[in-house]
């Protein structure tokens, strides 16, 4: 396996109990760079960060990760935070990754700044509004140092101003050379955030490419049907 790869899939299917829901996927992820899985609604996209991501199992086919690669991450639509406050989100997370007791606290506060939320130290986070909560997701993610950061719509139910501070983080880990893949179906945020583009339509990988290029000339008439929003 090429050492420049994060996850290969190979021959991957996958069936639920409405059918087949991923059809003969082969490709590969590479590390360090933005992955964006782009498709409409319904297309596979959830399926497939999922299977990435250990939480389904392949019906056919592999999914091979590189050796000492595959501690990954995952931030989904609608975050699961813990009954507590803002700042025991963090140090539950940092207990987790074995961080001495006394450093704790000083590093959850440290990342809270970091996102402008060391205000709600104290607040409960459950009182947090949908893009406080977003971002606090995102940041416990991302201090459980994973190689591969999975985003499942992070910001489809937020507002442009949260989603604009939301995306500001995700291309502040992409610069600090950290693998992520993150499914959308908003056309203009690929443009904004990928390096490389999976194009997902009906189950079935259409093209896969750098982003520049499937922007610019996709090899598809469906991508390009997607892209002039003519689906």
């Amino acid at each position: 396996m090429n050492d420049q790869i994060a996850l290969s899939f190979k021959k991957v299917s996958f069936y639920h109990d409405k059918g087949k829901a991923l059809h003969d996927v082969s490709l590969d992820i590479h590390k360090k760079q933005t992955t964006v899985v782009l498709g409409p609604n319904g297309a596979g996209k959830s399926i497939f960060l999922k299977l990435c991501h250990g939480l389904l199992k392949p019906t056919t086919g592999q999914i091979v990760s590189q050796k000492n690669y595959n501690q990954s991450a995952m931030v989904f639509p609608k975050p699961t935070l813990l009954r507590r406050t803002v700042l025991k989100n963090i140090t539950y997370i940092l207990d987790i990754m074995e961080y001495p007791k006394n450093e704790q606290e000083p590093k959850a506060l440290e990342a809270l700044k970091s996102i402008s939320m060391d205000q709600f130290a104290h607040v409960q986070a459950k009182k947090l509004s949908s893009g406080e909560k977003q971002r606090l997701s995102l940041i416990r993610a991302q201090l459980l140092n994973p190689n591969i950061l999975y985003l499942d719509e992070p910001t489809a139910n937020l507002d442009p101003k949260a989603t604009a501070f939301l995306e500001n983080m995700i291309i502040k880990s992409s610069e600090n050379h950290l693998t992520i893949v993150m499914a959308t179906h908003d056309l203009m945020q690929a443009k904004r955030i990928a390096e490389q583009i999976i194009y997902i339509e009906n189950g079935e990988v259409i093209e896969t490419s750098n982003a520049g290029d499937f922007f610019k000339n996709p090899k598809s008439d469906k991508a390009r049907n997607f892209i002039e929003g003519r689906l």
